[in-house]
């Protein structure tokens, strides 16, 4: 039971007959009576409170929230009884979620529904749970609140804000305007793909031969191939400790799993074959590629609750299995960071092992704390020291990236709103260029 604000109201008028009284018994007799009233009249409301409401109670939530984006939250509240109810609710919302307002205040009226609703926007990725409802019931006679919890834990997923999708769909347009004035033709005699038979010229080479047909007809034979039209994209996603780190309002991690989700809707959309692979200090995660549009929905379903962990990154598996995995010449896109130069020496040491067979591409996030000490005038000495310090940073970043360029890895170092658009720019580019 809940004094109302009218409770408390009316329990001012003993101490304002005592005032006018001036402490005289017959004051002080009335005051004790209206007390007593005022008591019985608040139990009494609170008996009929806890009695006479029949509420029924249920929330609606969308499906799947999405970060830093506001979503509606109803709750449908059906008053059965025969008079009015006035109701206090407070949801009680998952962590790292914010609601406006944070308190819905309705009166029902008799044998009717209403609809309670508020903001509620999340802050993080990952399942979340909603838990009970406490809701308050106040009496016909205005002097008392009962409280009670409805019962409705409910979880539900919510997935990253993909705030560049615009910005990477003009990207795609771009492209294929570019690519607007050429036309689709065969390559006779190179690719991997089988198109036809023809007879043997001179010009031909040995492996053309087909020796089945040219012992069949008796004459030598040769296989047509063509380029392949439909390529496979890898994408390998690093989730070790260096993607923890924060560039803005947001973890590279984040930035980088907005930027794999957004290339991969890209490959789709051209026809070609996307996979998924995650990986820290093993491989945590992988999805074969596939062409399929509802391969966009099940690397959501294996990134939107991952978070980088505290561990060192083991280039070594997650390559190997690519490896292994793909039989066909491949883009192998890693997202990942060069900040750690020990751990980026590995990663080259072993994406220049695939190049032979498949094309690697490497894209990094740029640390905007090192650019801006670089291009700091140091007035101390300790801002001395930390110019050298990110000037030699700098300097051995770069050298890495120019060996990985020397080595025909292709490499794109970005900001972090702009790895997701110049990645999909990249693929574009790549296929325009017949690399793949």
């Amino acid at each position: 039971m809940i004094p109302t604000a009218r409770t408390f109201r009316l329990g001012l008028i003993p101490l304002a007959l005592i005032l006018l009284g001036q402490g005289a018994p017959v004051s002080v007799g009335m005051a004790w009576t209206v007390v007593a009233a005022v008591l019985t009249g608040f139990v009494f409301d609170a008996w009929l409170a806890w009695r006479r409401p029949r509420l029924r109670l249920q929330r609606r939530t969308p499906s799947q929230l999405h970060v830093d984006q506001p979503q509606c939250i109803r709750w449908d509240v059906e008053n059965r009884s025969a008079f009015p109810v006035a109701i206090r609710l407070r949801d009680v919302r998952p962590a790292h979620t914010h609601a406006d307002p944070p308190e819905l205040t309705a009166t029902v009226p008799a044998q009717s529904r209403s609809v309670l609703s508020y903001q509620c926007t999340p802050t993080r990725r990952g399942t979340v749970q909603f838990g009970d409802a406490v809701y308050r019931v106040r009496g016909p006679l205005g002097l008392a609140w009962i409280q009670r919890v409805q019962p409705a834990r409910q979880p539900v997923r919510v997935l990253p804000h993909l705030a560049n999708w615009k910005a990477a769909e003009l990207a795609e347009r771009r492209a294929l305007v570019r690519q607007s004035g050429s036309h689709r033709y065969r390559w006779r005699g190179s690719g991997t793909l089988f198109e036809s038979l023809r007879e043997y010229s001179p010009e031909d080479d040995i492996r053309w031969v087909d020796w089945k047909a040219t012992a069949r007809m008796q004459r030598p034979i040769s296989r047509n191939y063509e380029v392949e039209r439909h390529q496979q994209v890898m994408l390998l996603v690093d989730a070790s400790r260096m993607m923890s780190t924060y560039c803005g309002e947001r973890t590279k991690f984040d930035a980088v799993l907005e930027a794999a989700v957004l290339a991969m809707r890209a490959v789709v959309d051209q026809g070609d074959s996307a996979g998924l692979l995650i990986f820290s200090d093993q491989v945590d995660a992988y999805l074969h590629p596939r062409r399929e549009r509802a391969q966009l929905q099940t690397a959501m379903d294996l990134l939107y609750d991952r978070h980088p962990k505290l561990v060192e990154p083991d280039f070594e598996s997650a390559l190997t299995l690519t490896a292994v995995r793909l039989h066909r010449r491949s883009l192998i896109i890693v997202f990942t960071d060069v900040t750690v130069l020990e751990a980026a020496q590995r990663m080259a040491a072993y994406l220049k092992r695939l190049t032979p067979r498949h094309l690697p591409l490497v894209a990094t996030i740029s640390d905007d704390v090192v650019t801006e000490l670089e291009l700091t005038e140091p007035q101390t000495a300790e801002q001395l020291y930390q110019v050298a310090v990110a000037n030699e940073l700098m300097h051995q970043r770069e050298e890495l990236l120019h060996q990985l360029r020397s080595a025909g890895i292709e490499v794109i170092d970005t900001r972090s709103d702009q790895i997701a658009t110049e990645t999909i720019e990249r693929y574009f580019e790549l296929k325009r260029r017949l690399r793949l």
